[in-house]
């Protein structure tokens, strides 16, 4: 993980995803396991009842990602969800980059504090007045609020210093400026996505704006048979996992190249998504202020220790890992 991952030289943001591997379009379950396919190992759902968590560990046994398996309780809150979605897609207006985009061809609507994608800094999400209303509505429900505050108590549980250190630096970006929304009041990820499919199946694709080292939580919701369509599949780990609607899983995105397997046409698959940019981590350490203000601020002692951060700051994201010793769960 440490030499492998395509991570910026910074560690704040992923690498460009070229899109070699995928070939840039979205795939089938057969073509992925089974005879004649791409080999990758199929994981199965974990029965619901009681919620499962499923780690994602690495070669020195420290958590990388994970995916939770809600019990029947969270499976009734993320189909309310879905229903919700289905309820607001006639309001909301999807162009653009909102209906196409490099990860796929669905409707998709953004909110939150986010840096990159032409921001010179963070900068609250725009959105039309009908698609602000949109998200309002789903933020605030019931449903979705229930969803964020799940993934939430999941992250402190599974890796505690990865939060603890994105709770800090979120509320720092937070106290430097009133005009940023906290979209959710029980979650310290800076950004949401909802994406309104109707078929939401993603082309294999990394969110290299993101955080390198911080976990994305991703929601499936819908109606789709999950034995045969809208797997997760994590590309660099050749894994095909079984997500039903309810599922939620936790990856580095920045630097994890995943997507989802088909649906049927007649089929409805949305997602939910919470995210932070990595830009949003580098203004913060920058004293709330451009590249190019910080590094003509500095001495050159403090661009020598700048420097030494900077080589260093995959390893401190890595280190924030839980292991599976730490948790209890080695055997």
């Amino acid at each position: 993980m440490e030499s492998e991952a395509p991570a910026a030289s910074t560690a704040y943001v992923g690498l460009l995803d070229q899109g070699d591997e995928g070939e840039g379009r979205t795939w089938a379950l057969k073509e992925l396991v089974g005879p004649n396919s791409k080999g990758f190992t199929l994981i199965k759902a974990v029965p619901q009842c009681p919620s499962t968590t499923v780690p994602l560990v690495d070669a020195n046994h420290r958590v990388m990602g994970l995916i939770a398996y809600g019990d029947s309780t969270m499976a009734q809150c993320a189909e309310e969800a879905a229903e919700l979605m289905r309820e607001l897609r006639p309001e909301a207006c999807f162009t653009g980059k909102g209906i196409d985009n490099r990860r796929g061809h669905f409707g998709n609507l953004n909110a939150g504090v986010a840096h990159g994608g032409g921001r010179l800094h963070p900068a609250n999400i725009t959105n039309t007045e009908t698609n602000a209303e949109v998200i309002d509505k789903l933020i605030n429900s019931t449903p979705f609020q229930r969803l964020s505050g799940y993934a939430t108590g999941i992250f402190k549980t599974w890796a505690p210093r990865l939060y603890e250190y994105c709770s800090s630096q979120y509320e720092r970006l937070l106290s430097s400026d009133d005009s940023f929304i906290r979209i959710f009041d029980n979650s310290v990820m800076a950004s949401a996505a909802f994406n309104f499919g109707p078929r939401t199946v993603c082309i294999p694709h990394i969110d290299f704006g993101n955080l390198a080292f911080l976990w994305c939580w991703i929601w499936g919701l819908g109606w789709f048979n999950w034995k045969r369509g809208g797997h997760l599949v994590l590309w660099d780990l050749r894994l095909v996992i079984e997500f039903p609607p309810g599922t939620v899983a936790a990856i580095p995105s920045g630097v994890c190249r995943h997507g989802n397997t088909r649906i049927g046409k007649k089929e409805t698959r949305y997602s939910f998504t919470q995210y932070s940019s990595g830009g949003n981590f580098r203004w913060v350490d920058h004293g709330f202020q451009t590249e190019e203000k910080y590094h003509a601020s500095l001495t050159a002692r403090e661009a020598e220790e700048e420097q030494v951060r900077k080589e260093g700051r995959w390893k401190m994201g890595l280190n924030l890992f839980s292991t599976l010793e730490e948790l209890g769960l080695d055997t």
